[in-house]
């Protein structure tokens, strides 16, 4: 078995890829897909999609990240020892030690990207002239700020000051002064 310092990171990895709508600590296939790929364990997906996933899923076809990182993990690598091994019926034993191995070595592969940043979108040369306001003209560059803030409602709708004034008329509320 894994220690639980390894567990641990393996866990904190498998939450960076956890939906950002999802309020518990589970995981859908497809995030899921997209971890093992991150790190590097491409070979194991078509195992986990076709014969694991399906095992441990619940109605919402999530599972919960502590089950996928003791379980799953042991599941998928029975599975493949038992492939190598060409069993026909059933997986090998998870308490086996090569099967043991391999697992260790999927949860040191993903425990691994734990401490790693995730990568910054990459911002192209049309991208960046779109997105910088100061080139904005018309009414256009009135919906932002000198630092390129949107203004919201206020940079979209013209409010309406019943004053009684025309709306560039410099001398409001001057009338009584002068009279």
């Amino acid at each position: 078995m894994a220690s639980g310092g390894d567990l641990a990171a393996v866990k904190q990895t498998l939450l960076k890829y956890k939906e950002r709508s999802e309020t518990t600590d589970c995981l859908k296939l497809t995030p899921f897909m997209k971890c093992i790929e991150a790190c590097g364990l491409k070979q194991y997906k078509t195992t986990i999609e076709a014969s694991i996933w399906a095992l441990f899923q619940d109605k919402a076809k999530k599972i919960a990240i502590d089950k996928i990182a003791t379980d799953v993990i042991n599941e998928t690598a029975a599975d493949v020892i038992a492939k190598k091994r060409k069993i026909t019926k059933g997986r090998a034993p998870v308490d086996d030690p090569e099967v043991q191995a391999l697992a260790n070595d999927i949860r040191a592969k993903i425990a691994a990207k734990a401490n790693e940043e995730t990568k910054a979108a990459k911002v192209d040369a049309t991208t960046a002239r779109l997105t910088d306001v100061s080139g904005y003209t018309g009414s256009h560059k009135e919906r932002f700020t000198e630092d390129g803030k949107g203004k919201g409602k206020d940079g979209r709708v013209e409010t309406v000051e019943n004053s009684g004034y025309v709306g560039n008329y410099k001398g409001a509320g001057t009338y009584d002064k002068k009279h």
